[in-house]
This record gives C-alpha cells, sequence and structure tokens, in this order.
C-alpha cells in the first residue's frame, strides 16, 4: 500500500519537475535500412536530468533501430543500434556510448565500445572503441564578418580480442561570411596502417555522382547570392503580411583527395596520387519571410566534363 502512494506521488509530481522537452520525427535514408520512419525526443527533470529515446524502423532491413540515454550535467550515458556513426565508411554502430560536454568552449569527448554494422562487403563487422573530440566556435570579426570553424580528432582500436590495431583521423572545417558571400574550406587527413575495412575519406562536389577517395583530402566551397526582389504577401489569419523573396547566385565548388599508391613491380616507395573534381553553377533561391527559415533552392550546375545537372531542395 505505501509503495503504491509513493509511486502516484511520484507520477504525479513528474510533470511539475519537468522543465523542457524535444521531439523529432524520423525519415531519412541509409544503404542498410532503406527508408527509415521513426521518432525521437527527450524530457529534463529538476534542470539536470534528461533522460531520451529514439525508436525507428527499417523497412528494407526490417530492423527496429533504437538509442536510449540519459544525460546528467552533460555527461550522456547511451545504449543503441542506430544508424550514425563517426567512424569514416560506415553506416550505424551497435553499442555503448559515452558523451561529455565540457564548459568554457572546451572541445565535446566521446567513447564507444561496441559493433560497426554489418553490410554487403562485410558481413561479419569487428569490434572497435574509439575515442572522439569535437570542438566548434564562431566569432563575429570587424566589418560585419563572420568565421566558423570546427574540429574533429577520433583515435580508434579494433581486433580487440586479439592485439588492438589503432586507426585515426582529423577534419578541420573553416567558414568565412561576408553579407551573401560566403566561403567553405574542409581538409583532413587519416592513418589506417591497420586496414580498417572501408576507413577512408570519401568526397564530392555539387551536382557530381562520382565520388573521389583518399587518405587526404581539402575542399572549397564559394558562393555569392544576389537580391533580385521580394513581393509581400498578405495571407488570411496572419496578422501581418509575409514577404517572398528571391535570391540569384553563383558557386564554385572544387574537392581534391589523395593516397599513395605502390608500383605494380614493388620496387620502388609508393607515391601520393591526387584526384579532383570541380563543378560550378547557378542558384535561385526563394524564401517565405526570411526569419521563418523556409527556403526552396534550385541549381542549375556544370561539371568539368562538361555535363550539366539540375537540383531541387527544401
Amino acid at each position: 500500500m505505501r509503495g503504491g502512494i509513493l509511486l502516484a506521488v511520484v507520477l504525479v509530481g513528474l510533470p511539475l519537475t519537468a522543465t523542457a522537452q524535444s521531439f523529432n520525427p524520423i525519415i531519412e535514408e541509409n544503404s542498410v535500412d532503406g527508408l527509415l520512419l521513426g521518432a525521437e525526443g527527450s524530457y529534463k527533470f529538476f534542470g539536470w536530468l534528461e533522460p531520451s529515446l529514439g525508436v525507428a524502423y527499417g523497412l528494407q532491413s526490417q530492423q527496429i533501430r533504437y538509442k536510449a540515454g540519459v544525460s546528467v550535467w552533460g555527461l550522456t550515458v547511451s545504449v543503441l543500434d542506430w544508424p550514425r556513426t563517426a567512424v569514416l565508411g560506415r553506416v550505424g554502430e551497435t553499442g555503448l556510448k559515452a558523451t561529455l560536454k565540457l564548459p568554457w568552449g572546451l572541445p565535446t569527448v566521446s567513447g564507444f565500445f561496441g559493433t560497426l554494422w554489418p553490410w554487403k562487403e562485410d558481413p561479419n563487422p569487428p569490434d572497435i572503441a574509439y575515442v572522439m573530440w569535437e570542438s566548434g566556435r564562431t566569432m563575429r570579426l570587424p566589418l560585419g564578418i563572420e568565421l566558423g570553424m570546427s574540429q574533429r580528432t577520433l583515435l580508434g582500436w579494433w581486433q580487440l580480442g586479439v592485439l588492438p590495431s589503432e586507426f585515426r583521423y582529423s577534419q578541420t572545417n573553416l567558414s568565412l561570411r561576408y553579407e551573401a558571400l560566403s566561403v567553405g574550406v574542409s581538409y583532413g587527413n587519416l592513418e589506417n596502417k591497420s586496414n580498417l575495412p572501408d576507413f577512408i575519406f570519401v568526397q564530392g562536389v555539387t551536382g557530381e555522382s562520382t565520388t573521389i577517395k583518399g587518405d587526404q583530402f581539402w575542399t572549397v566551397r564559394v558562393e555569392r547570392l544576389f537580391d533580385v526582389l521580394a513581393i509581400p504577401l498578405a495571407l488570411p489569419m496572419i496578422p501581418r503580411p509575409l514577404e517572398l523573396f528571391a535570391q540569384g547566385g553563383i558557386f564554385l565548388h572544387v574537392s581534391s583527395a589523395g593516397k599513395i599508391e605502390l608500383p605494380s613491380d614493388g620496387q620502388q616507395e609508393g607515391k601520393r596520387i591526387w584526384q579532383n573534381l570541380l563543378s560550378w553553377g547557378v542558384s535561385l533561391v526563394l524564401s517565405l519571410d526570411r526569419a521563418m527559415g523556409t527556403k526552396a533552392r534550385a541549381d542549375f550546375v556544370f561539371t568539368r566534363d562538361g555535363q550539366f545537372h539540375f537540383l531541387f531542395n527544401f
């Protein structure tokens, strides 16, 4: 009887102690699950305790994916079978993960122990462990210039049951924005002496289906938008008129990836071979009331081999 009364008190008190909640539908696609449908959300109690749960179903794999965790003062511990992983060349991971968000702009640190997802090329994936550091910040510079920087470094091990073999990578992203001009630069390098399958950078450019691979890469994208027109829209049930903005733009996207290739005779040292991709084009961007963030974008893309591609997305 006392236990029942205590449980009732707890259930009644939970909504009063909850301070925030989040809920997000999941509609996405990956090469293992095909179309993945589900939802994820969290609920915060007492301002410091936040349990979370995500569940989704893969139509192609016919598998139920899940992640369940709890966050306490910046430390999140989760058990998961989820289609996202920091390991290059892989789709998802199954295991135990812990993430610590440090204060004062220090890097976020994550640790994982478990198994990478299987796929056709690797039906028996390895058990792995990894530690990852992530950091990012945005700075306001003079003349209205915004500079963004982010970095990710991963150190991992596999063949854990025998002699652990090491793999690692580091990737840095820089962005510069001034009014309607934006420049993005990314570069990275990796070491995979233990030959973890498919652990390699894969790069592409806008509108090009071909990709390039390497243990080093760099990519640059430059875009300049121009305001074309703004049309006021008076809609029923909305107190203030909205505006339909149209912008035109031009962009250039270049990617390069390099890897060491050994000569066929095996008598000389390997030489780094670089591959490059390039595309450029013009864009049309329509946005309904810029503060709402609703945009539709059409890109007319030309590649280095002279082919034309049309892209449209929201």
